[in-house]
């Protein structure tokens, strides 16, 4: 079994690649989707994608704390399922160079590194690389190979721009930054066909700093009343309303339409859902999900503005709190002019003792 790790920061497009390099390789191969949080969007993703097999993991990320459960689950996969290749999807946020060496632990004559990728936001990357230095350097100088991703949505100076300062930061790497559509089948099959050597690659280093603490927010049952106010919600998402979210992506109904969303950084999208694809693993009703990411995320308020049953008791207690301040308005109303005064000498009180 020949692994490759296809790596890349949050929302960089690691799932559509691996669904591009199923379709036009010609490879047949399992998928190990290493997703940050407890619903794994992406695996429904790929699983929808004919002859690919999806091996799920939403408990740990990979290159840290659910290192030992990753070794053990590519042996298994080799034992059980004994692909030809594996290809495995990190989570945005793990190291690639960690990874690696994770890998390395298990190898033996049935199971070989294939030289890593990684993926680059034509359209995001200078924040990212600037407010998360550390992972996404580690992506970049690690892999083999760097694919731009967005390039037909950058300008042709900002496209020269990246790949500079990958060239710079990795000065071996091979870096692609066309368009897929503009990749042929055998580019993408070469990707399975290359061998990592024994020193290929960096490995982890001990003393790596760690960088930013991430968190991560999965709710099921999410629901908005209108389309409109799925939009009211994703700019105020991007402006960090609700706290520090660099990655967010689900599906959710608004109104009598399902609709899937997708924010990297500040930039976010609204398509069209079939329900029929958002159905449970049992067939049943079509279930509404979102994924919240980043350094801080604003939990009560994500709830109270996505679950109905939260935004109705937050609304029902602060019609009690209102009803119950007018009330106490009304009492004090008649004597208005003396609570003035006594206001006035309390705060002057408190101004001289300060």
């Amino acid at each position: 079994m020949r692994i490759l790790v296809v790596s890349g920061f949050l929302g960089a497009g690691k799932t559509t690649f691996i669904q591009e390099l199923a379709r036009r390789s010609g490879r047949d191969f399992v998928v190990y989707e290493n997703e940050y949080g407890q619903a794994d969007i992406d695996a429904q993703v790929l699983a929808q994608t004919d002859e690919l097999s999806v091996w799920e993991s939403t408990e740990n990320c990979i290159c840290c704390t659910g290192k030992q459960d990753f070794a053990t689950t590519v042996l298994t996969i080799s034992n059980t399922l004994d692909p030809a290749y594996l290809v495995v999807e990190p989570t945005g946020v793990a190291r690639l160079s960690s990874i690696l060496e994770n890998v390395r632990q298990v190898s033996y004559e049935r199971i070989s590194l294939l030289e890593p990728l990684a993926i680059v936001d034509a359209t995001a990357w200078v924040r990212q690389r600037e407010r998360f230095r550390e992972i996404y350097r580690d992506q970049v100088e690690t892999a083999a190979v760097v694919v731009v991703s967005k390039a037909q949505l950058a300008a042709e100076g900002e496209l020269s721009e990246v790949v500079s300062w990958v060239r710079g930061v990795n000065p071996g790497a091979r870096i692609e930054a066309r368009p897929w559509t503009e990749l042929d089948g055998t580019w993408f099959a070469q990707l399975l066909d290359r061998d990592l050597g024994k020193d290929g690659g960096r490995p982890e280093r001990a003393d790596a700093p760690a960088g930013d603490a991430f968190e991560s927010l999965s709710l099921a049952g999410i629901e908005l009343p209108t389309e409109n106010h799925l939009i009211w919600f994703l700019d105020a998402l991007s402006a960090g309303v609700f706290g520090e979210v660099v990655r967010a992506k689900g599906h959710l109904k608004c109104g009598s339409q399902w609709l899937r969303f997708d924010m990297v950084d500040r930039m976010w999208s609204v398509t069209g859902a079939d329900p029929a694809e958002l159905t449970d693993a049992h067939g049943g009703a079509p279930q509404s999900v979102g994924v919240f990411i980043g350094p801080s995320v604003r939990r009560p308020w994500l709830r109270e503005t996505l679950l109905p049953l939260v935004r109705e008791a937050v609304a029902a207690g602060n019609a009690r709190a209102a009803a119950d301040e007018g009330s106490d308005v009304g009492e004090h109303g008649s004597h208005g002019h003396h609570d003035h005064v006594c206001d006035e000498a309390c705060g002057h009180e408190g101004r001289h003792h300060g």
